[in-house]
Parts: structure tokens; C-alpha cells; sequence
């Protein structure tokens, strides 16, 4: 064996192990199947589509349902009740309009009652045309079978994956801790793969926290979205035709930021720019059982700028203020 072969073995190995070891443990359940140390992310594309289909304790009897990216994902379902819709979140991480169109098709045919209502949570980042379609999504079946192959959508490139791999890596360290010392995470809080923390649920009674891993997250999610992708509103216009076809009414919100994000981006990305075209697209949209609200800052609907979970994620009470108002305004059309 040669000492250059023998360098090159030292120097592989070790890469190989870190590879491996992130591909076992899966901290942020990329992989499908079943890990030996619990995640410390959900699949939420899995975890929901597989509670709604096959928890023998889920009666699949909703009128309502919620759906969007993690920032819709603190609506409470419970608020529903006192309007007389029983509800199911269906908010998944980093959602696409794709994401919509095939959540609705397993909806129409798998839900028991007729769907009355749903809320849907609207950001440029739905229409992106950098964004690859989210390998979740890919690797959930029952979903993924909806998606059209005469609409190309962008393809991962290789720093997207390299990306995904590091933050395997990072995280894998996180929950082999959290394994070997037996911590678990509360039921209050929940942990937020852009910024590697724990978000807590509750009423905030303290400062709002700053990330600089959040803000470069969504710097990069901005730095070369150009336009609205022609694939992705054809989607957002099928999941529109089929709400119209079976006389559901959709309300949507423009998913709002911390003031000092919302700065950030209007300032150093073209976050202004393609909210303002997806803004003319969503009122382009003929369908008469639609309407949209602009919650893009707190005060737009009366919200606390001190009550969010981290500054791209409103509170518990900023939520409440959410589905309190789209719902005046879902029993005023009734």
C-alpha cells in the first residue's frame, strides 16, 4: 500500500465516519425510516400526513384546515371551536405551493366531510424560483404522487445539498446529547432547525432573541430569488381551481416578521420587491371565495412586538389575534 494511498485513507476515513454517524442518528429526520435516538426536528410532512391517515384515534371529520410554513404552525386548532369548525394544522416547514396543491388533492380524497374552510399562510418564499421541491415532500408518498411532472420545478443544486449534510452533522451532536443525558424538550417549546434553539411557546416575558443564524438563513433564501416561478404559481392556481371546484373558502395572511427583521430584509434582500409581485399575483386571483389580509407587521393586525418566539415566529397571543381576526372575517362572508 502506497504512502500516498495510505494519506488519502487517513484523511477519508474520519469523513466517512461523520457521514455515517449523521445518517444514523438523523437529528433532523431527513431520512426516511424509523432513528435509534429521537430527532430533535420533526418530519412534519410525515408526522402530520401519517397522523391524519392512519392514527386509528383521527376520524379524518374536519372543516377546516390550516396550512402554510412553521410560522402558521402556532395557530391554535382550538379556536376553531367556538365557530363551530373542527380544525387540523397542517403546517409544514419551509412550505411551497406545490406543498398546498398535494395537501389539498390527499384532503379531497381522504377527509369525511366536506372542507369549508382553509386558512393559508402567504410569503414570496411559496413562489420562489430558487428553491428545489422540499425532499421531505419527496419522500412522503402519499403526497408526492400528486406532484405534476409537466411542471418543472428548480432542482437542488450541490450547495443545497452540502448544506443539508453540515446541518445533519451539526445537529447529530445535539441529539446524542439530549440522548445520553435524557433531556427532553418540553411540550413548550420547539426546536427551530434555521437557528439550532428551542422556541418557547408561551407568552414571552422576556426580550425577544436574536439570531444571526435566523437572519442569514433568510439573507440566503433571498439572495437570488429573482421572480415568482411560472411552475409554482400554476400550482398555486391549481390549489385554487380545486377550492373553487368544491366551494371552499380560502382566507389567507401574509406571514409576518419582527420589526427589526422586517428592517433587515427590506434593507439588504429583495424581500420587498417579490412580496410586492406576489402581493399583485394573489390579487390577480379571480376566485370569488378568496381574500387575503396584510399581517406583514404586528400592528396590522394590533399584535405585541415583544410576544414572538424567536423574530420570524409571532407568540401565543400574537397567534390568538391572527385566527381571531381571519375568522371575524370568515363569519362575516358566511
Amino acid at each position: 500500500m502506497s504512502s500516498v494511498f495510505k494519506r488519502l485513507l487517513i484523511f477519508l476515513l474520519p469523513i466517512l465516519a461523520l457521514l455515517v454517524f449523521q445518517y444514523l442518528v438523523d437529528p433532523l429526520d431527513i431520512y426516511p425510516g424509523e432513528q435509534p435516538i429521537t430527532p430533535v426536528a420533526s418530519h412534519y410532512r410525515f408526522v402530520k400526513t401519517n397522523d391524519y391517515l392512519y392514527n386509528p384515534d383521527n376520524k379524518r371529520d374536519y372543516d377546516a384546515f390550516i396550512f402554510g410554513s412553521s410560522r402558521v404552525m402556532r395557530l391554535e386548532t382550538a379556536q376553531f371551536k367556538q365557530y363551530g369548525l373542527k380544525a387540523f394544522n397542517y403546517g409544514v416547514n419551509m412550505t411551497r405551493a406545490e406543498d398546498y396543491y398535494c395537501q389539498l388533492r390527499l384532503l379531497l380524497e381522504y377527509n369525511r366531510k366536506p372542507i369549508k374552510l382553509i386558512i393559508i399562510g402567504l410569503e414570496p418564499e411559496l413562489l420562489s424560483n430558487i428553491w428545489p421541491v422540499h425532499r421531505q415532500l419527496l419522500q412522503v408518498p402519499e403526497l408526492s404522487r400528486y406532484l405534476i411532472e409537466d411542471l418543472p420545478l428548480p432542482e437542488a443544486g450541490h450547495e443545497e445539498l452540502l448544506q443539508i449534510i453540515s446541518d445533519s452533522m451539526r445537529y447529530s451532536f445535539t441529539a446524542l446529547w439530549n440522548h445520553l443525558t435524557g433531556i427532553k424538550p418540553s411540550s413548550k417549546y420547539e426546536f427551530d432547525p434555521l437557528t439550532g434553539d428551542f422556541m418557547i411557546k408561551e407568552p414571552r416575558k422576556s426580550a425577544v432573541k436574536v439570531s444571526s443564524n435566523l437572519m442569514q438563513s433568510l439573507y440566503s433564501i433571498y439572495n437570488g430569488f429573482t421572480e415568482l416561478d411560472p411552475s409554482r404559481i400554476a400550482y398555486f392556481d391549481l390549489f385554487m381551481d380545486l377550492c373553487a371546484e368544491n366551494d371552499i373558502r380560502v382566507i389567507g395572511y401574509v406571514t409576518g416578521n419582527h420589526p427589526m427583521l422586517l428592517d433587515f430584509l427590506r434593507q439588504h434582500t429583495a424581500y420587498e420587491e417579490r412580496l410586492a409581485e406576489a402581493m399583485e399575483y394573489w390579487d390577480s386571483i379571480e376566485y370569488e371565495g378568496f381574500s387575503w389580509r396584510d399581517f406583514t407587521s404586528v400592528e396590522a393586525y394590533g399584535g405585541d412586538p415583544d410576544d414572538f418566539a424567536d423574530l420570524a415566529h409571532i407568540g401565543t397571543y400574537n397567534a390568538e389575534l391572527v385566527v381571531r381576526q381571519l375568522m371575524e372575517e370568515y363569519v362575516q362572508s358566511e
